[in-house]
């Protein structure tokens, strides 16, 4: 059952321009992705075509008839699904099926409100499934989830055979569910001379697959573009020749400089004008400023790309002597965790992965208890899964306390790492303002205590789920600069590509009941 949007127009009531406008698009039956930088409108388009939002122009159409049934899944999983219990214990096995694909249970209904995000996750899935929609969309379904709940979800939607929508930065989820992309985007912050308005591009493949066609079309436009310009300067400069040897044309065949009674000369300039041997230059230079135009045109015609600054580096950053993690067993409760003997040096980048309760938070603490305990933890930046709201005021105001030549390259590395022009003017200080702090959504401020940390000397980066918040752009961005850094690292993430790309080793936390170890691969 194919979506399809003819001349949508929408906008906020509080923003100045459109979000949307004339924007048209036909998705139909099997898994779209739709990806894009935060704000390009991705669970904005959602809500519109589930009706949670209502458009001010345009039409959404789904099926011939222009209905069918659709079910919406947000990001945010706190409400219990209005059809979780009736759904649970349906006579209908083909609605109770689902339940058992995501390994759902009895006791976990009774105690939803203390069930993990992945686990309530299953359960929002699983009663969206057993509605057995038409269309089906989802908002960052694997947002938090550890690989063990994304395997069980990817199980579970690889089967829907309506139409199924998800909005994802998870390439390695994306690509093994999808295979199409739309890729939302605003077209000033793309292109040169771009409207401020929402457009899209789509791609017959997965995530990964299309963030590779995009990057090689932009390298693309930018050479292409530089090309035809060139060959208009150098047009230009020809052009120019042609009018100074044509002046100097022009002034050979004058007579006003030649004596009226130099009868001679007179009739060579007459012989010059009837044989037409100087009007060349002028036909010449005539046909080239026609080649000019054309070729301006041509580059003209070419939506040349933008290009962004990329990665960061290290202020004086040194790592010579070794983090030393001793063999040991902890403790948490009843819980305990068998740690190897490691050694973390200057350049390791080591994955740290394991599914959720495995005891990965359990080690970062302990590696952090070390180097308090050696006077290292200035030369550590810990980057927590949240930002507790009294860490805040303090990231805010180590901020403003900078020089303005400093403030300046933060502001630099965060527009390195994906943050947009728009957001940055935001980073005013509040008193110099008066005004309350500046409101920055979880993602960014994740970006803003990675750029702050950057600009001091830094040796060894603890990452906790650090592309948790963010969108494709800002992923990719850090991944970037992550992996041209040379200090150690540590990385804790279900991503499967993002550690791909950055980390040359592993460890696994696995749990067995009450017992659990740090393995390494």
């Amino acid at each position: 059952m194919s979506i399809q949007i003819t001349n949508l127009n929408f906008s906020y009531p509080s923003a100045s321009a459109n979000l949307f406008e004339d924007f048209s698009i036909q998705i139909t039956d099997g898994w779209t992705c739709v990806a894009g930088s935060n704000g390009c409108g991705k669970s904005t388009l959602l809500k519109l075509v589930a009706g949670i939002l209502q458009a001010d122009g345009g039409k959404i159409s789904i099926g011939d008839k222009g209905l069918g049934d659709v079910v919406y899944c947000p990001q945010e999983t706190e409400e219990v699904p209005e059809n979780l219990y009736s759904a649970f214990w349906s006579d209908d096995n083909e609605a109770r099926k689902f339940f058992s694909i995501l390994c759902i249970s009895e006791e976990m209904l009774e105690r939803y409100e203390s069930l993990s995000g992945g686990e309530k996750k299953r359960i929002q899935i699983a009663s969206a499934l057993a509605e057995r929609p038409s269309v089906l969309l989802l908002d960052e379904p694997t947002n938090h989830l550890d690989l063990k709940s994304s395997g069980m979800i990817l199980s579970a939607l690889i089967n829907f055979t309506g139409t199924g929508i998800i909005v994802s930065h998870d390439r390695t989820f994306a690509d093994s569910l999808c295979n199409r992309t739309v890729y939302l985007y605003r077209e000033s912050e793309a292109f040169a001379g771009g409207r401020d308005l929402i457009a899209f591009d789509s791609y017959p493949c997965g995530l990964t697959k299309t963030l590779e066609l995009r990057k090689d079309a932009g390298q693309k436009s930018r050479s292409d573009w530089e090309r035809l310009n060139s060959k208009a300067s150098l047009e230009k400069e020809r052009s120019a020749k042609l009018e100074a040897q044509n002046k100097m044309s022009k002034n050979r065949l004058s007579k006003k400089s030649i004596d009226s009674h130099d009868h001679d000369s007179q009739s060579k300039i007459d012989a010059a004008r009837i044989s037409g041997k100087d009007r060349s230059t002028g036909d010449a230079k005539a046909h080239l400023e026609s080649q000019i135009q054309k070729t301006e045109s041509e580059r003209d015609g070419i939506k040349k790309a933008l290009q962004r600054k990329e990665g960061f580096s290290l202020n004086g950053s040194d790592f010579s002597k070794p983090l030393v993690v001793d063999q040991i067993v902890l403790q948490a409760g009843s819980y305990s965790l068998k740690i190897p003997h490691i050694e973390i040096k200057r350049g390791s980048k080591i994955a740290l992965t394991g599914e959720n309760g495995a005891g990965k938070s359990l080690f970062v603490k302990h590696l952090m208890s070390l180097l308090e305990k050696y006077g290292r933890q200035k030369e550590v930046l810990y980057l927590p899964q949240e930002i507790p709201d009294e860490q805040k005021d303090s990231i805010f105001a180590e901020l403003f306390s900078l020089e303005e030549n400093e403030r300046g390259q933060v502001l630099s590395t965060l527009y390195r790492l994906g943050s947009e022009p728009e957001r940055l003017t935001e980073l005013k200080n509040p008193q110099e303002e008066n005004d309350a702090l500046p409101s920055l959504s979880p993602g960014e401020l994740r970006k803003l205590m990675l750029a702050l940390a950057v600009q001091k000397p830094l040796s060894l980066l603890i990452l906790d789920e650090p592309t948790n918040h963010m969108d494709i752009t800002s992923v990719v961005a850090l991944e970037d600069a992550l992996s041209s850094l040379d200090c150690a690292m540590i990385v804790v993430s279900h991503d499967k590509a993002f550690l791909q790309k950055i980390c040359k080793s592993n460890l696994e936390a696995v749990r067995n009941k009450n017992q659990g170890e740090i393995k390494l691969l």
